[in-house]
């Protein structure tokens, strides 16, 4: 009689399995450092391509400006009237001038080509007598003149401070007249200061009042609009949320 006890064979299980991977994770290949060194090493002395065609070029303004005093009657205008007494004044052909844009300090002209803003120059004394100016286009420095007294007291009483009046004290002060002045803001007629704007054809020295009493004038900086992030429905500053992308299922800026 046999007493050998068969035991039942035992499947094999596969290290694949979903139980076994879920328990132990998935094994990663491992990456000779050395190899990963010399790859590193190389890329970083490879040389460089640069692309020409994205270089950056900069783009120089061919306009022309057609600066008129505040209470100059062209400034009444539209641009095709501009058009017109332009041509008439210059003695020149309407199709010298492509589109004609309003701005703060009059009219803006864009020849038709870099031959006609050579002739609209050279024919520009046609406007000495009109007490109109043109001018190429230039990279004033703008300068805020803060609480500025709508009126000062002199001897013969309270006089208005006008443009000239301010014009004239900007130079005594810093030893540069403006190119151009206008209020900056919303001012209203009663309040007994004002803002005022200045542009410079280049920067100044230092800061300085005016009238001795105003606030110190600074350089003028555009206050950049704030950056609202999109995950959060444009109601906080992107400062102020992450930048880490959330999970899709859980909403979570944790995960790797």
């Amino acid at each position: 009689m046999n007493n050998e006890v068969y035991l039942p064979n035992v499947p094999q299980t596969s290290d694949k399995t979903w139980a076994i991977v879920a328990r132990k994770g998935q094994k990663k290949a491992r990456v000779d450092n050395s190899i990963k060194t010399q790859i590193t090493a190389g890329n970083k002395n490879a040389p460089r391509v640069l692309n020409k065609d994205n270089s950056i070029t900069p783009v120089s303004d061919k306009r022309l400006f057609l600066r008129l005093p505040q209470e100059h009657e062209w400034k009444k205008l539209s641009p095709a009237g501009i058009r017109e007494i332009v041509v008439k004044k210059l003695a020149i052909s309407p199709s010298l001038i492509g589109k004609i844009k309003p701005v703060h300090s009059g009219f803006a002209l864009s020849p038709s080509s870099i031959e006609a803003r050579d002739k609209i120059l050279d024919a520009g004394n046609g406007l000495f007598f009109s007490g109109a100016k043109l001018e190429e286009a230039t990279n004033w420095v703008s300068v805020i003149i803060p609480t500025v007294a709508a009126s000062i007291r002199k001897e013969q009483g309270e006089v208005e401070v006008s443009k000239i009046m301010l014009d004239d004290e900007v130079e005594r002060v810093c030893s540069m007249r403006p190119a151009h002045l206008k209020l900056y803001g919303g001012n209203k007629a009663e309040a007994p200061h004002c803002t005022w704007m200045a542009f410079f054809s280049k920067a100044l020295s230092s800061s300085f009042k005016v009238f001795d009493e105003s606030g110190v004038a600074r350089k003028f900086k555009k206050q950049q609009p704030l950056d609202f992030f999109k995950r959060c429905n444009g109601h906080h500053p992107t400062k102020n949320s992450s930048r880490a992308p959330s999970c899709g299922n859980c909403g979570s800026t944790n995960h790797p």
